[in-house]
């Protein structure tokens, strides 16, 4: 009865199709204005269909530099297995590392391997194209909203969301599983946690010793988001800049990524981008547990209104919205 209540009225565990329905007819005055349903399709023209859907991990990932990426392993689903480990012996890559598929979002199919008998299993059960990447263990990981207009030189920050990974403090007494099953956010995804973490659930830990319990920093893992308003944007969309300084075409997406700490940051340095998603990327400091749903929608309609307004100005240089069938028939 308590997950029951605390799904009603806490919007951050609402579907994705329920939260955002309210706002349907702003989307809708947009579009109008745009004279397109699928005005976000141009707001990225680099990226297929400006990464409104179908966008592709490796496409997006390869026009930033090596400097800020974790070494990576692009595995094609008809490739022997004996291959994909020739390979992971060339590039030196050591276990654990992470595996997700190059076009699912949200948290979906990721999984962090540990030993060639899991990457095996994962190779056998995904049945379509991944990525390997080395597992980065810096402790900072955030999620960076960027944005820029077509015909400015800088862009502009507009969130940045701190993820506070799925953890256990342990009290001397009870064991790992007792503890984490008074979390509610953990009960509710129990038996995904089950299934994808990797722990001796009857240990005890010591009084105050941390255990993080899950490491991929999605919210759908029982990571919480934070609205990380003691971060500078101004510096932050500096560092952007020059990360984005030759990809060309894109003007709206979603960086996460990790950092040894926010002074790094801010010079640049100890930065690895796990992702970088297009114009379908929320907001994601909205879902901090204390925001508030009004709130939430104001800051989901300023950004609907960037992209309309990065539309429009793609619009005139001749670039044309998908069709309404090609997104119709993608979400169906």
């Amino acid at each position: 009865m308590k997950l029951f209540f605390l799904k009603i009225f806490k919007f951050e565990f609402w579907p994705w199709k329920v939260f955002y329905f309210p706002l349907l007819p702003y989307y809708l005055h947009l579009s109008l204005k745009n004279c397109s349903l699928t005005f976000p399709s141009i707001v990225n023209p680099s990226l297929r269909n400006g990464g409104f859907f179908d966008e592709n991990k490796k496409e997006i990932l390869s026009k930033i530099p090596s400097e800020f990426l974790p070494q990576s392993l692009y595995v094609n689903s008809t490739q022997e297995f004996f291959e994909i480990l020739e390979k992971i012996q060339t590039l030196g890559l050591e276990y654990p590392f992470i595996a997700k598929p190059l076009t699912d979002q949200r948290g979906k199919d990721v999984s962090i391997i540990s030993e060639e008998t899991e990457l095996l299993i994962y190779f056998q059960n995904i049945g379509k194209d991944f990525v390997i990447q080395e597992f980065i263990d810096y402790p900072i990981e955030l999620a960076v909203l960027y944005s820029q207009m077509p015909n400015e030189p800088k862009g502009l920050v507009s969130s940045i969301t701190k993820k506070e990974f799925l953890t256990v403090i342990g009290n001397g007494k009870e064991n790992i599983e007792s503890i984490l099953r008074k979390n509610p956010r953990a009960e509710m995804i129990w038996k995904d946690i089950q299934k994808n973490v990797k722990t001796d659930w009857a240990k005890i830990l010591a009084k105050d010793e941390l255990q993080v319990i899950e490491k991929i920093g999605n919210h759908c893992r029982g990571t919480v988001f934070r609205n990380a308003t003691e971060i500078d944007k101004t510096k932050t969309a500096a560092v952007m800049d020059k990360i984005l300084k030759n990809f060309e075409g894109f003007n709206y997406g979603r960086f996460d990524l990790k950092v040894k700490s926010i002074a790094d940051l801010y010079e640049a340095k100890n930065i690895k981008v796990l992702e970088l998603n297009g114009v379908n990327a929320d907001a994601a400091h909205i879902f901090d547990p204390q925001y508030g749903l009004f709130k939430a929608y104001q800051d989901v309609a300023w950004h609907w209104k960037r992209l309309s307004d990065i539309a429009q100005h793609n619009a005139t240089l001749g670039y044309v919205s998908c069709s309404f069938k090609t997104l119709w028939e993608r979400l169906n």
